[in-house]
């Protein structure tokens, strides 16, 4: 066998990390944040944000980054139209074992968001802070923004894994969608997704730059979100349900935070503070 292939061999195997010469630095750059002291001040005003972010409203409202990022299969230009207009359900449709695992990966990105605090690569309001695109109406929160040394401004998106995934896969396809379509948003053209492997604490580097073509799907999305919001507004006309959603009960349904008002059932159509003179 070759040296490439018993490399790459390795590499399938979980015991040889491929990586960039970028990836390389940033690997060594955050090695280091964990010899770092706690920055108490900065440390606290983070978690207070955290634990108090949306007091003033708990409620989920409108269209949200990771929605335009599914499948072909999974998205519903309908559910994220109904979004813009109508309240949503607040994660009733969310059974416990999801919720425990959602748990368990907030505190994986806390751990790592402090971190970052701590080496003064961030400040709190760097961190899982809710931005807002105008043009497109699109709520989107980035793990963290970061300014490193030799690399300046970038996206972080972090994603817990479990031994067996992070030694399998060189890469993270979800978490580079959404990496991407963030750097879109936010203007800054590179990034990485962060993967901690939840079982070892072992993680792994995968440094992007903006690629144009993976987010044009993403942006022909919102343009379409816009378009049949506008003839809601204008012409009173509802674009028609995703293929597979034929009842309030189906299985599309049951996972759908539209699903009340899509099919005029449960809380129904309550309009969102936006649209009340509709």
């Amino acid at each position: 066998m070759g040296i490439i292939s018993e490399i790459k061999k390795n590499a399938g195997n979980g015991n040889v990390k491929i990586q960039t010469s970028e990836e390389m630095e940033i690997e060594k750059i955050l090695n280091q944040m964990f010899y770092t002291e706690h920055n108490i001040e900065e440390e606290t005003k983070f978690v207070k944000q955290v634990m108090t972010r949306g007091a003033e409203t708990q409620e989920r409202v409108g269209l949200h980054a990771s929605a335009l990022i599914v499948s072909d299969n999974a998205f519903c230009v309908r559910q994220q139209v109904l979004s813009l207009i109508y309240k949503q359900l607040q994660g009733e449709q969310i059974n416990v074992g999801l919720r425990r695992i959602f748990e368990e990966g907030n505190a994986i990105h806390e751990k790592w968001q402090r971190l970052f605090i701590r080496a003064g690569y961030a400040k709190a309001e760097d961190c899982d802070f809710t931005r807002f695109h105008d043009e497109y109406e699109v709520s989107f929160t980035p793990d963290v923004i970061v300014d490193l040394p030799k690399f300046g401004k970038m996206v972080v998106e972090i994603k817990s894994m479990n031994t067996f995934s992070f030694k399998k896969q060189n890469g993270h396809p979800s978490g580079e969608k959404q990496l991407q379509f963030y750097m879109y948003l936010t203007g800054i053209h590179q990034g990485f997704v962060l993967c901690d492997d939840k079982n070892t604490q072992d993680f792994k580097v995968l440094y992007r730059k903006y690629d144009k073509s993976i987010v044009a799907p993403f942006v022909e999305r919102c343009e379409q979100v816009q378009y049949y919001k506008d003839k809601v507004l204008n012409e009173h006309k509802m674009v028609r349900r995703c293929n597979g959603c034929n009842s309030y009960t189906c299985k599309k349904a049951e996972e759908c935070p539209m699903k009340d008002a899509c099919y005029n059932q449960g809380i129904g159509r309550i309009l969102n503070a936006k649209y009340n003179n509709l």
